[in-house]
């Protein structure tokens, strides 16, 4: 019994220095959430301004993360210079996001995405992510002391909502190198001094090119038929004013079919149908229970996405930007010996693209 007690004291005993020894460790280490790329001009040390930040784990410290910013040629070269300004250990493990200002991406982000890949302490969980205007100040605007798991939750919270792609840095990649799609982002800026996501940033090979609205990445996402459940604010010209229809969907389902003669493209087709409810009309004299006024609701909310479609694909084609994945489409109802035939830069501009969609109001809430 007394042998028992002993190893118990003993293993205590144990637990506790280590429990203090890693204390200590986290202590020195400077556990970067986020990395934000901007351009830097005129400058002799490097190409890049990247600011990053470090939560402060010391008891001591009364502010609880600190920001930096270096100028360098490369992410390896930037956590070098990074960690010469910090008293703690650089650790990349627990970076969230990496934002890229428009003027940064536009020029190519090809090299960073490749360093983070090749590193293999960098999770695959990391997002790649626009900025309109400077990203370093994206992390000023934040209102909060951990930067990098508030624009994780935030883009995470949009993307559940299928209001912009999810794209964690492998399927960015992945895109980037696919000759039948290009990738997309999220895009994030300030407006009255906080945060928001403004939508899609929209991407050919890895240049960012423009971007979408958060009504346009929607439309996007359900040409794409990545949708399970999200809702649209649809707004109707009329003689004074707009119809304002609120439509939410919880089912939705997108086919693309490719017409050819031989191995020339003729046409490619989307049909989406969308499954949802009508929770609210400004339009005057309408009876629930009409099942003329339903198919009336049915028609506008068709004819809208239509030609909204139409003008999202005119913005994709002059972007040069297949973000829909439509040559991949083609791609694969071809031989590798056609599809190498007719693949050009241009194949996606030259190809004649129809959408329509298929709405079925399953109710009108409280008035049904």
């Amino acid at each position: 019994m007394r042998n028992l007690k002993r190893l118990v004291i003993v293993f205590s005993l144990v637990f506790l220095l280590v429990g203090c020894n890693d204390q200590k460790i986290i202590e020195t280490l400077g556990l970067m959430s986020v990395m934000c790329f901007d351009k830097a001009t005129d400058s002799v040390e490097g190409n890049m301004l990247v600011t990053s930040t470090f939560p402060s784990i010391t008891e001591e410290s009364n502010r609880k993360e600190t920001t930096i910013d270096t100028i360098a040629f490369s992410k390896k070269d930037a956590e070098r210079k990074l960690a010469a300004k910090t008293e703690q250990e650089i650790v990349n493990g627990q970076i969230r996001s990496l934002i890229f200002s428009e003027d940064f991406a536009a020029d190519g982000i090809n090299q960073i995405i490749h360093s983070v890949e090749r590193d293999q302490e960098i999770g695959s969980q990391v997002k790649v992510v626009i900025s309109e205007g400077e990203a370093s100040a994206i992390l000023e605007a934040i209102p909060t002391e951990s930067t990098g798991n508030y624009v994780d939750k935030m883009l995470r919270k949009e993307s559940d909502q299928f209001n912009i792609p999810y794209l964690d840095i492998h399927y960015f990649s992945r895109d980037m190198h696919d000759d039948g799609i290009e990738p997309v982002a999220p895009l994030v800026g300030i407006e009255d001094g906080e945060v928001v996501v403004k939508g899609a940033a929209l991407f050919r090979d890895d240049r960012y090119v423009g971007k979408l609205t958060i009504q346009e990445s929607k439309l996007l996402l359900l040409m794409r038929g990545k949708v399970k459940k999200s809702d649209l604010v649809i707004k109707i010209p009329q003689e004074t004013g707009y119809r304002t229809l609120y439509f939410t969907y919880n089912h939705s389902k997108a086919e693309t079919k490719v017409k050819k003669k031989g191995t020339e493209i003729e046409q490619v087709d989307i049909h989406v149908s969308m499954v949802g409810s009508l929770l609210e009309d400004t339009g005057t004299k309408i009876n629930g229970n009409s099942s003329t006024d339903n198919n009336e609701v049915q028609k506008l909310i068709d004819g809208y996405l239509s030609n909204e479609a139409v003008r999202l694909i005119e913005i994709l084609k002059e972007k040069k930007a297949d973000s829909l994945g439509i040559k991949g489409y083609v791609r694969n109802s071809l031989t590798y010996q056609e599809w190498k035939k007719i693949k050009e830069e241009d194949l996606f501009q030259k190809i004649p693209i129809n959408v329509t969609f298929s709405v079925i109001l399953q109710n009108k809430g409280m008035l049904e």
